[in-house]
């Protein structure tokens, strides 16, 4: 009896062995995770779609056989298919598999705010904007952040605005920015409010002094932003409230001149104002 169970032991290692192997052959060569959206290129290999469609702006060889290859990139639905299956049966299991399913999950809440997108809602659009965004190499992916972006401005929502602002300063349209970080920082926006502090502490040539004393008012009025009636303003996340306690540790000696300046706020971290 006991060589019986070695052998059937041996033989499931020899199986996971095979299936472990097999998998490997769907990695993206690029990403080298398994595809969420697998396309075949025309070197024959399998990729994920956003990887190669990047790839293929840059060059026109081919990621795995440096030889030249054109641009066409068809569907692997059975891949995906295969993928799936593989998946949810336990087949395919460990980090491949839950980096596949976080993905899977992440391109069905796109899909998601796709569609509530479409339908004018403009938190929505702030969403969708931010799942394309990050990825500043890829032209495409910053181009629809930033329409997202600004459909969720002019939707009204603040968000939506300083995420717009800030892509407007990454592209260079500077003066630009500034101005829509100083309505979203009006409007109650902790992150417009640190940006617009920024400004000021640096000052910006020919338009803008440099004048402490006010980039102190906005850090202070970052710490201390609420989410207002009107679906305005929220509570400062733990980046805005890093920010603005170290440029307010750093310049301590500035004085809090004026008047709507509010007193400095523990927040959501829970640290303690001095």
């Amino acid at each position: 009896m006991p060589p019986k169970k070695d052998s059937a032991a041996t033989s499931n290692k020899l199986l996971r062995s095979a299936i472990d192997k097999g998998v490997d052959e769907f990695l993206c060569p690029i990403t080298q995770e398994l595809p969420v959206d697998p396309v075949m290129a025309e070197d024959g290999h399998v990729y994920e779609r956003t990887a190669i469609g990047q790839w293929l702006q840059r060059s026109g060889k081919s990621p795995v056989t440096n030889l030249e290859m054109g641009q066409k990139l068809l569907d692997a639905k059975q891949v995906r298919s295969m993928l799936a299956t593989m998946v949810k049966s336990g087949a395919i299991s460990g980090d491949k598999a839950d980096k596949w399913q976080e993905r899977l999950k992440a391109e069905d809440q796109a899909r998601e705010w796709q569609r509530e997108a479409e339908g004018g809602d403009a938190r929505a659009m702030c969403k969708l904007g931010a799942s394309h965004d990050g990825a500043d190499d890829d032209s495409e992916a910053v181009g629809k952040a930033r329409m997202w972006y600004q459909r969720s401005a002019q939707h009204g929502y603040n968000r939506g605005l300083t995420n717009y602002a800030n892509k407007l300063h990454n592209s260079g349209e500077k003066g630009h920015a500034a101005l829509h970080w100083m309505e979203a920082a009006t409007r109650g926006d902790a992150w417009a409010c640190i940006q617009v502090a920024g400004l000021y502490s640096r000052g910006i040539s020919g338009y803008l002094a440099q004048d402490k004393e006010l980039a102190k008012r906005w850090c202070l009025k970052a710490l201390a932003c609420k989410l207002k009636d009107d679906g305005d303003g929220a509570l400062p996340d733990e980046d805005d409230e890093a920010k603005a306690n170290a440029w307010l540790d750093a310049n301590a000696d500035v004085a809090a001149l004026w008047f709507d300046a509010p007193d400095r706020q523990a927040g959501t971290t829970g640290r303690v104002g001095a």
